[in-house]
């Protein structure tokens, strides 16, 4: 588990999981992306996650994502039970996600857009 004392290392994620604890939403956190986001984010998520002791899993889809990916997404929803579901993927992905997050009451949560610049990680964009 990360210090809690020492400083986040990503402004963005920390403030994604204060808002998520003032919303009273709990791990564990099933995060729901495409290959393109999945490598310079992984790390932050983890960083970010292990501070209020949370377990998650990344769930990484191939760009186009497959119908078959969705529905292994909805098994992974009812098998791994998250408390919230973070989604950084396209328009299309985002929506079958919320649509299967909202028969169970789960809360989703879209991650700021993000680009890549070089070999820096990902950062927000507004």
């Amino acid at each position: 588990m990360a210090d809690p004392a020492s400083p986040p290392a990503d402004p963005t994620a920390a403030a994604l999981v204060a808002a998520l604890l003032s919303d009273g939403v709990e791990g564990p956190v099933l995060v729901v992306t495409t290959d393109d986001a999945a490598g310079g984010l992984a790390p932050v998520w983890a960083e970010a996650f292990a501070r209020v002791g949370w377990h998650h899993r990344v769930r990484v889809l191939a760009c186009p994502v497959d119908p078959a990916e969705i529905a292994d997404v909805a098994a992974e929803m009812i098998t791994f039970a998250p408390g919230v579901i973070v989604v950084v993927a396209p328009p299309d992905v985002t929506g079958a996600v919320q649509g299967m997050a909202g028969a169970d009451s789960r809360p989703v949560v879209i991650w700021p857009t993000a680009r890549r610049t070089g070999d820096e990680i990902a950062t927000p964009t507004d």
